[in-house]
């Protein structure tokens, strides 16, 4: 059975005018660090290669530990087959010697899509990610006169990393790839030094106290004045959300973490804040993140859970995929983000995005006791000051 923390899942859209034609092996290595979001190790690297106007351009790529690679294949053959359609290729990156990696290196030769999903059309053995570093080829078509289907293709070596597309993505993104995949991982742990585990298991079942007296207080109600009570929670959700800076000032606010917690402590408030948590981008990713690092339990896993969809709508998915994996590893009965995590897996991206965004308007719906065809189009009604800002609510007592 997969473990999901031994595996990444990137994906690069390729259908675009701005996707960059593949030249060498060493401009498609030089762009794995972006893509990850850290410098992988003793890894087996599979990229996708796609069509695009242009000519061959990177699709989905993923990367397993070494000795986890032939455990995994089912799941990586499933993710890529169909988005491959000029082939796959894989990188072996690894400071062991060449001579040592033979048996990986046979087997990444044997694939066969008929048996194993996948086939492997050449693949390469580089040492690590680094400019100048020297690549070779392990397996793949060569001429007579020992060309390939691009320059460079039996050896040469990785161009600088700061020219490639995913690496100045990172950069206008304000991230910078981490030297290890623990390194990055860690971005999700929960680490917060400013809240202690007892403070935050007590500010946590306050906070499940208090949505479950919200949620009593909307059923009792009917008609406009149950609509009220939603849209004034979905209204100070959004003035909380105006009010977040960083990750780091998150962690310290009190009042910011607590009100986070009451919205992913559980499932029905939860849903209701889906939709104006990925409209605001950058501040929602944030709080949620900083929730994420603070709680424990389910407060944990659907913080992480609505920060992928947050970074997922921004399109910023580098940080989408290890947040799910992360779930995925951590609650694997978490209905929500497990599904979330198959289906960034196989690069559904649009159709989590239409699913999660159908399901958040059915929640509303159903909060306020109305039913799908009696809604108008808006989820909910924001209130707004003069400059189109939204304003301070009223700190209506849910309960």
């Amino acid at each position: 059975m997969l473990r999901p923390q031994s595996m990444d899942m990137s994906s690069y859209t390729a259908q675009t005018e701005k996707t960059p034609p593949i030249t060498t092996p060493g401009h498609l290595l030089a762009n794995i660090p972006g893509l990850l979001g850290f410098y992988p190790t003793e890894s087996v690297v599979f990229m996708a290669i796609d069509t695009t106007p242009r000519g061959p351009a990177m699709g989905p790529v993923a990367r397993v530990d070494i000795e986890d690679a032939e455990e995994t294949l089912p799941d990586i053959a499933a993710m890529l087959a169909d988005e491959a359609r000029e082939g796959i290729f894989a990188f072996l990156v690894s400071q062991r010697p060449v001579s040592d990696l033979s048996e990986i290196a046979c087997w990444l030769y044997s694939l066969d899509r008929g048996r194993d999903g996948i086939d492997i059309d050449a693949a390469w053995y580089v040492a690590e990610i680094a400019r100048d570093e020297p690549y070779t080829l392990l397996h793949g078509a060569v001429s007579i006169d020992g060309r390939g289907p691009m320059k460079n293709w039996v050896e040469g070596t990785i161009p600088a990393l700061t020219d490639s597309p995913t690496m100045r993505s990172c950069v206008d993104h304000d991230v910078v790839p981490e030297l290890s995949r623990e390194d990055f991982y860690a971005t999700f742990a929960r680490n917060n030094q400013q809240c202690d585990a007892l403070e935050a298991e007590a500010l946590g079942r306050e906070a499940r106290e208090t949505a479950t007296r919200f949620r009593a207080c909307v059923t009792a109600e009917k008609g406009d004045k149950r609509k009220e009570l939603v849209d004034n929670f979905i209204n100070d959700v959004r003035w909380v959300l105006s009010q977040v800076a960083t990750i780091e000032e998150a962690e310290t606010n009190t009042e910011l973490l607590t009100a986070c917690a009451v919205w992913m402590s559980t499932t029905w408030t939860r849903d209701l804040v889906i939709a104006s948590c990925t409209e605001a981008g950058e501040q929602a990713a944030n709080l949620l993140l900083a929730t994420a690092r603070t709680f424990a339990g389910e407060i944990r896993a659907n913080a992480l859970t609505l920060f992928a969809l947050t970074q997922m709508k921004m399109e910023w998915d580098i940080l989408a995929g290890p947040a799910l994996h992360t779930v995925a590893g951590e609650f694997p009965s978490h209905r929500l983000g497990s599904l979330l995590c198959k289906a960034y897996r196989y690069g559904l991206h649009d159709k989590v995005r239409n699913t999660v965004g159908r399901g958040a308007r059915e929640a509303y719906n159903s909060a306020i006791g109305r039913q799908e065809e009696a809604v108008t189009a808006s989820v909910v009604s924001s209130s707004t000051g003069p400059n189109g800002a939204p304003s301070e609510p009223a700190r209506r007592v849910a309960g």
